[in-house]
């Protein structure tokens, strides 16, 4: 006996597929970049010495940032121009990881235009908003 289920929408599809790709992607990611740094401890973003020697200073993040990179990560600019380190590498991870709701809506809006959707197209492109400005740390706690 088969079981005939209901298909789900094609949007929920398209939107349930990119975010469990990228989420896999940004995973496998976030588990290389530390073996980067492992095995090439030469070529890491910051010495992990030096970084807890400031935490244990008590320095606040904002300082720790400045005397690692001489300068605050604005628009979170630290993987990208570490990309081809451990610590880079594994920084896109959790950078690609935790825009992954933007990734998926921007299809899923293409889909919702085609269905004729379109309060949810305009619901999405304000959720789209609301993360570029957090990701991009305009918008940040504290």
């Amino acid at each position: 006996m088969t079981e005939d289920r209901p298909l789900a929408p094609l949007h929920n599809r398209v939107y349930g597929s990119i975010v469990y790709w990228i989420t896999f992607t940004s995973c496998l990611i976030c588990f290389i970049g530390p073996m980067f740094a492992m095995f090439m401890p030469d070529n890491t973003a910051m010495n992990p010495y030096f970084t807890y020697a400031l935490i244990f200073e008590g320095l606040s993040g904002e300082e720790i940032w400045v005397a690692l990179y001489g300068e605050w990560p604005w628009f979170h600019s630290v993987w990208w121009k570490n990309f081809f380190t451990g610590d880079g590498f594994t920084m896109f991870g959790v950078a690609l990881g935790t825009t992954v709701a933007l990734w998926a809506l921007i299809p899923t809006m293409v889909v919702f235009t085609r269905e004729k959707q379109f309060q949810y197209v305009i619901l999405s492109a304000i959720v789209c908003f609301m993360v570029i400005l957090a990701a991009s740390g305009i918008v940040r706690i504290g």
